[in-house]
């Protein structure tokens, strides 16, 4: 691995993406270990590149340590925390949404035959979020409770199909079936998360959704500048006010106006009832520092986050997503990415990642464990086309190390 054909490279490859785009800012974090499988032990490489600005109107230069929403990136933590539950035997993935959640009671009784790993894999029929209510921010603990409990998008929303009831094993998946993106599949598992809390071994006392995502993954995986409780960072309802500012280091969020303009978006994107699908603040280091503790762990039992079979289980396919070809696991989309090597020939890798869209932000964090790699892509305007500047980054890499 040549490290400084590898840095120059993805300098050249950032340069071009903001030519081409109309970004106010743009991170990229690459990480590749030092000890892929099949490869001969050496150091592990790290790429954290920044362009653009933290505030655009400000003209704020983005620093690597910045810190960024993450959207529905959060989901990544709230399905790990299900599998920690899971790999402690308090859940299983054939248990019923209505035997998890008896006080749980939606209008279409159809939900009783919602399973978990229904609600992990976006297969259970539950509709989407319509409004988030962002502008809202609420921010006391029971907020979530409340969400799933009582508010009439949860319960009285109809499903949109009968869910699917084949059993699941570490041996077999299911069959494919249909697949309808959920936030609010995941606003549940978020409570449950919660609820059962108190059900690890040592745990002695139930915890928030946000203190379990702290106390055993972000803890585990060293993200020490990480979080779900966005708004102890700063008051996010003031954000809206005039002339209001975000703490330094935290990126502001951004929209293209209706002139083509790039200006801010008035809210940040925070309400504690979302947390579970939407909520995590980060930065480059620690999504690679979480990259890193998911392929450790798939490897070893000595990795700081789940068991290597729960991974056999995790990645499997459940679903195939419309439109775009990928499959999807417990929480995590599959896809293969064909790279072409200099001599010709051509290979194919396994990835497995999550992609973030909200208001004023989009994220894009994938890993491929077959070579021990993490990518990151992080930018602050809505809309960014993160997921395609990810590929085209992997694609840059690969090829470079071929």
């Amino acid at each position: 691995m040549d490290r400084n054909l590898l840095n120059n490279n993805c300098n050249d490859f950032l340069d071009e993406i903001m030519n081409l785009n109309d970004l106010p800012g743009l991170e990229v974090g690459v990480s590749i270990g030092g000890d892929a499988p099949g490869q001969a032990p050496e150091e592990p490489f790290e790429f954290l590149g920044v362009r653009g600005y933290r505030d655009y109107a400000a003209r704020t230069p983005l620093e690597p340590d910045d810190i960024f929403h993450c959207a529905s990136v959060s989901k990544l933590f709230t399905s790990s925390a299900i599998m920690l539950l899971m790999e402690a035997g308090v859940l299983h993935l054939e248990d019923r949404l209505c035997d998890i959640l008896p006080g749980l009671h939606i209008a279409d009784k159809r939900y009783g035959d919602i399973r978990l790993w229904n609600m992990l894999t976006h297969t259970s029929g539950l509709g989407d979020v319509d409004d988030y209510h962002w502008y809202d921010c609420e921010t006391d603990e029971d907020s979530l409770r409340r969400y799933v409990y009582e508010s009439e998008e949860v319960l009285g929303q109809p499903m949109l199909w009968e869910p699917q009831m084949q059993p699941v094993s570490d041996a077999e998946a299911p069959t494919q079936t249909r697949f309808r993106y959920s936030n609010i599949a995941y606003e549940i598992l978020g409570q449950i998360v919660s609820e059962y809390s108190g059900c690890m071994p040592g745990a002695g006392r139930r915890l928030s959704y946000e203190d379990f995502i702290a106390e055993y993954l972000l803890k585990s995986a060293g993200m020490d500048n990480s979080t779900m409780k966005t708004f102890e960072r700063t008051n996010l309802a003031d954000f809206a006010a005039k002339d209001c500012s975000l703490p330094a280091h935290m990126a502001y969020p951004h929209e293209k106006k209706s002139d083509r303009s790039i200006g801010p978006v008035k809210y940040y994107p925070y309400t504690r009832q979302h947390a579970p699908s939407s909520t995590l603040t980060s930065n480059l280091r620690d999504l690679l520092r979480w990259g890193n503790a998911h392929l450790a762990s798939s490897r070893s039992a000595d990795g700081p986050l789940l068991k290597p079979d729960m991974y056999q289980t995790i990645w499997q396919e459940y679903a195939v997503v419309p439109n775009n070809g990928e499959k999807m696991g417990l929480g995590w989309f599959m896809r293969e990415q064909t790279v072409s090597a200099g001599d010709g020939t051509q290979h194919t890798y396994r990835l497995f990642g999550h992609e973030g869209t909200d208001d004023g932000f989009r994220a894009s964090f994938w890993i491929c464990p077959e070579l021990d790699m993490v990518t990151v892509v992080l930018s602050n305007l809505s809309g960014a086309p993160v997921k395609r500047i990810n590929k085209k980054l992997f694609d840059t890499i690969v090829s470079c190390a071929l």
